[in-house]
């Protein structure tokens, strides 16, 4: 194994000036097991994570809570399996955006484009793994933190079926929807993690044969207003499929999509409201969080309930939907990581998710891949979806598409700003 694929404090030194992905190294752990499936490899764990030995921030300035006694859950199952935890990754503030342009920890950069940014809340997660700082990372998903973040940077996330990963010593958001779930540069690595946090409830994939495969493709919402070069590589994810002899199928009777994105912002805003009450009036909340949490507050029961049935019936639609094909295929993000800019980050951060959100909803597991990068080599991501508590078999899917593209070996140069092929 090289040291570009497994990471270090070589690589941390040299590019995190540069990049902000991560905010504190963490001090080897005693009793540490050194053998098991992840033995060797190392990690960035976001910083909404219980991490023994280390104070989290949450994205915020000091000061900050009481050294943590004992690691998350989540952290703890992958230490029994042999990690490293190397640092902790910068996030957005309270993980309540999607830019991870944080004032206290420093802006967030892409390592494709370092004028852009990552994506978020689990950007220097994302960033860490893309960059080679470390092999793998920890994040957490509510609207689309692990998948936007993941296909901006050109690596793989899953966000696991709602409940299968522990949060317990994770900071919540919108727990109906908040889920723990790693970032690697493959799918073959996605699995070998998800084995240590699913409690071996999620064995290694078997590779499928893609030719028994059938995608469905929704027929509207997702390809609305999309960045030619999103479109363009989605194109050509599909025709990588239709060349393995897959069956690419179009699906309608999703329904009214953009009211699902809508109510899925409305239910997460009024559950983060409740839950992030002790920041309400923290000064070191900068303006546009505290923007969220005062919308938040400005959702009425009415708004609530209305939000509530239209996520039912997009439920619905999904399970029928999964019935009759394997997964579901649509683009991650609407556009190429964005330049880093003045704009408001709420509204890009709504922007962002658009494609995203209304998964979060559903329970079911949501694999991002790349696919084809933009003509500029930009990374372009895509996701599938499947069925609720069918992780192993969706891993399986994404690990054989994997095997038939090298989208994901591709690895940018931070310091000469090209792509290299992994080594």
């Amino acid at each position: 194994m090289s040291p570009g694929v497994n990471g270090g404090l070589g690589a941390i030194e040299a590019l995190n000036p540069i990049l902000h992905a991560l905010v504190k190294l963490i001090p080897p752990a005693t009793g540490a097991s050194d053998i098991g499936r992840l033995s060797g490899w190392t990690f960035a764990i976001k910083d909404n994570t219980d991490i023994q030995g280390a104070s989290k921030s949450d994205g915020l300035g000091p000061p900050h809570p009481r050294v943590a006694t004992r690691d998350a859950e989540a952290v703890r199952r992958l230490r029994a399996a042999g990690a490293t935890i190397l640092a902790a990754a910068n996030l957005e503030e309270l993980s309540f955006g999607a830019t991870t342009q944080n004032p206290a920890w420093g802006a967030c950069r892409n390592p494709w484009d370092p004028t852009r940014i990552p994506g978020g809340s689990s950007g220097g997660s994302a960033v860490a793994v893309a960059a080679g700082m470390v092999r793998a990372a920890l994040g957490t998903d509510t609207g689309g933190s692990l998948r936007n973040p993941a296909s901006f940077c050109g690596v793989s996330a899953l966000r696991p079926s709602h409940g299968l990963v522990p949060t317990l010593g994770v900071t919540p958001l919108s727990p109906s929807m908040d889920v723990v779930g790693p970032i690697a540069r493959s799918v073959e690595e996605l699995a070998a993690v998800m084995e240590a946090l699913a409690g071996g409830t999620v064995r290694a994939p078997e590779l499928v044969d893609l030719a028994d495969l059938v995608v469905g493709v929704p027929s509207t919402y997702f390809f609305d207003d999309l960045e030619p070069a999103v479109g363009s590589g989605f194109d050509a994810f599909l025709s990588l499929l239709t060349a393995c002899r897959a069956r690419v199928v179009p699906l309608g009777g999703l329904g009214d999509v953009a009211a699902v994105h809508l109510a899925m912002a409305t239910l997460q805003n009024s559950e983060a409201i409740r839950h992030l009450q002790p920041y309400w009036n923290d000064p070191r909340v900068s303006d546009g969080v505290r923007g969220r949490l005062e919308a938040g507050r400005a959702v009425t029961t009415a708004e609530i309930e209305h939000s509530a049935a239209i996520a039912a019936q997009w439920r619905v639609a999904v399970d029928d939907a999964l019935d009759q094909v394997d997964v579901l295929a649509v683009p991650a993000t609407p556009f190429v990581a964005p330049v880093a800019a003045a704009d408001d980050l709420t509204q890009l951060s709504r922007r962002i998710n658009r494609l995203t959100g209304c998964w979060s909803l559903t329970g079911t597991p949501v694999l991002a891949i790349p696919t084809a990068p933009a003509p500029a080599g930009l990374p372009v991501g895509v996701q599938l979806i499947g069925a609720r508590g069918a992780d192993r078999r969706l891993l399986s899917v994404g690990e054989s598409i994997q095997r038939e593209s090298d989208w994901h070996l591709r690895r940018p140069d931070v310091h000469g700003q090209g792509s290299r092929a992994a080594t």
